[in-house]
């Protein structure tokens, strides 16, 4: 293990984010095959509560077919995979995924798309709450057509947070977005996460990235897990900075060992 001071954020918890509770996501033991082909084998891996985690490594690791299972899209050929003690198939409400591409209905308006994260029915103050913690309280009545790439994203991200979900799994959400929009969205899945305490677990291809986010680092590799890396946030360092450049590369040098 691995640690690195960053500093940490000062921010008010707003009304729909408060009291919400992470969930506990435990895998024990997890094999997958696809025919002959074995992806993972015999993984272990607990998230803590509240924890944010990014998965990394090469190609065809097994990222995303480790993702698919946690999300309970799909299930393990040996071994458990839960959410707070239950089946991750079983995790409803408790559980939010955010893609690459947001999703969006076209023929729907921004707060209507938001809303369809509402399970018990229309809540326009939870929606219009939604949209003022993703900075786009003027948008709700545009249609997704009328917005930038990192807005749609936005909109996606609100619609993941409006149930007030305990684990949010993140599928490379920020990859087809530029430079500055994607810096912009990490900042802003950072300080929605340091709000809301939910849990979350990212897959990137982006260490930068994932360093930037997370407070733990895995990568993922001949079937389980190569190495971990805890990023501990408590001083005062920043993006670019030699700290942060150094665990970059160690997890570099891990990806490339692999």
């Amino acid at each position: 293990m691995q640690a690195v001071n960053l500093l940490p954020r000062d921010i008010e918890v707003p009304p729909m984010l408060r009291g919400n509770q992470g969930a506990s996501v435990r895998l024990s033991g997890v094999s997958r095959s696809f025919d002959a082909n074995r992806v993972l084998a015999g993984l272990d891996l607990h998230v803590r509560p509240g924890e944010f985690l990014s998965i990394v490594g090469k190609s065809g690791c097994g990222k995303s077919t480790l993702l698919r299972l946690i999300a309970g899209l799909d299930k393990p050929t040996t071994g458990t995979v839960t959410v707070d003690g239950k089946p991750a198939t079983q995790a409803g409400d408790r559980l939010r995924i955010m893609f690459q591409e947001p999703r969006l209905l076209p023929w729907a308006s921004v707060a209507d798309n938001v809303a369809i994260g509402l399970r018990n029915g229309p809540d326009p103050d939870a929606v219009a709450e939604a949209l003022e913690l993703v900075q786009l309280p003027d948008k709700a009545s545009f249609w997704p057509a009328q917005l930038s790439g990192g807005q749609r994203q936005r909109v996606a991200l609100a619609r993941a947070l409006v149930s007030h979900p305990g684990l949010l799994v993140l599928d490379e959400p920020l990859g087809a977005l530029d430079a500055l929009t994607r810096l912009t969205m990490q900042n802003l899945i950072r300080d929605m996460h340091a709000k809301a305490g939910f849990t979350a677990i990212l897959v990137t291809h982006d260490v930068a990235e994932a360093v930037a986010l997370s407070d733990r680092v895995i990568v993922l590799g001949q079937g389980g897990i190569l190495s971990q890396t805890e990023i501990l946030r408590v001083g005062p360092v920043t993006r670019g900075s030699a700290e942060l450049a150094a665990i970059e590369g160690e997890i570099l040098d891990a990806i490339f060992a692999a």
